[in-house]
């Protein structure tokens, strides 16, 4: 089993991972323990591309929903203002679109400070790497 550890890449290993949802799924796909792989996990590097790998993935699961975004609000908002629609099912549509703008706007401010707060210490991190 040696042989077969050292001749893994880390690549194949973060697939297996990813791909078998556990380190108990991903050994017995790699055929190796699920020491071997938590051995690797302890690696400084191996868990940074492990970590990339993840947001990877959560990014492109993100930018498929974003991009869908504006038709499910169209279709809400054609199921809301729908004069045949049952009123409840109208006003459920409406409680949809009002809950999650709240939580939308929740989070581009949560963004903006955060863009604001990171903007403010990269210019003191300018200014007192120049002091001198």
């Amino acid at each position: 089993m040696a042989s077969k550890q050292t001749a893994l890449s880390d690549e194949q290993i973060i697939a297996a991972i990813l791909t078998g949802g556990t380190f108990t799924g991903a050994a017995k796909a790699l055929n190796v323990s699920t020491r071997t792989l938590y051995d690797r996990m302890a690696s400084k590097d191996f868990k940074a591309l492990y970590a990339g790998a993840k947001t990877d993935i959560i990014r492109g699961a993100v930018l498929k929903i974003n991009n869908k975004l504006s038709e499910a609000i169209d279709t809400v908002s054609e199921i809301m203002t729908d004069k045949e629609v049952n009123p409840a099912t109208r006003l459920q549509a409406a409680q949809t679109l009002i809950s999650n703008a709240a939580k939308f706007s929740e989070r581009l401010q949560h963004e903006e400070l955060s863009n604001v707060e990171n903007n403010i210490k990269g210019l003191f991190d300018f200014e007192f790497s120049n002091v001198g």
